[in-house]
């Protein structure tokens, strides 16, 4: 049997014996979810309300589902390759870092997350409004639901100059905090309606508006990513 002959078969005998290449399983899909509220005035509301010098509307605020990624990590066992690879990069220290797998998973969110409504002023008294003072309730299913002065900050600092208008956005509860179907009642009390000459408050009013509220299911998909890496300890 000829030489070559005899590498030929040797060579053929190591291609049979190679390692296949691992194949890469594909990310696996989920479906994600947001409930996406829907809010729409009650036939017995007027969104645009007047009294005595100043006209107030009501209007939900814009809401949207978006993506984004939440993140976990868990250690590890590094493979042999993994430590050789690492120990190379840092000088043999690699005993300074771990081995993690960080596991990054879609969610659907509903942004802002809670509620939130766009308050529009229009002052027709000859004195500046303000807003200082302005309280606001919200009512859920016949229920008050009190909420924190920051989340209607912007109206109690808001000034509006006689014969102009501005907008301002309040917030409510989050939507976590609300059942799935029910009567929202939005009312801002101690509005200021009149003043004399000097700017005294002579009058104050209150405005309410009741609104049909639930959600509905937004579905989406997005892959579970995993990927390992070294961080230090």
């Amino acid at each position: 049997m000829t030489r070559a002959l005899l590498a030929i078969i040797f060579l053929s005998a190591l291609g049979g014996c190679a390692t296949q290449p691992k194949v890469q399983e594909p990310n696996p899909v989920i479906t994600v979810s947001c409930n996406y509220p829907t809010i729409a005035p009650s036939p017995q509301t007027k969104e645009l309300q007047g009294k005595g010098g100043i006209t107030v509307s009501l209007a939900p605020n814009t809401f949207q589902c978006s993506k984004a990624v939440v993140k976990t990590a868990q250690n590890v066992q590094p493979t042999a390759g993994e430590s050789m690879s690492q120990s190379m990069a840092t000088g043999g220290k690699v005993q300074f870092f771990k081995m993690v797998e960080v596991t990054s998973t879609p969610v659907y969110r509903v942004n802002p997350d809670k509620v939130a409504f766009r308050v529009k002023i229009n002052n027709q008294m000859p004195r500046v409004f303000r807003g200082a003072g302005t309280v606001v309730l919200y009512n859920f299913g016949g229920k008050n639901t009190s909420v924190s002065s920051k989340d209607y900050a912007e109206l109690s600092n808001i000034i509006v100059p006689p014969r102009t208008e501005a907008e301002v956005t309040i917030y409510g509860p989050s939507f976590h905090d609300i059942p799935e179907k029910t009567t929202l009642g939005i009312f801002l009390y101690d509005v200021v309606i009149k003043t004399d000459d000097a700017g005294n408050i002579v009058e104050k009013q209150n405005f309410e508006w009741y609104y049909n509220y639930q959600t509905q299911v937004k579905e989406d998909t997005g892959e579970v990513i995993k990927a390992r890496e070294w961080v230090r300890r």
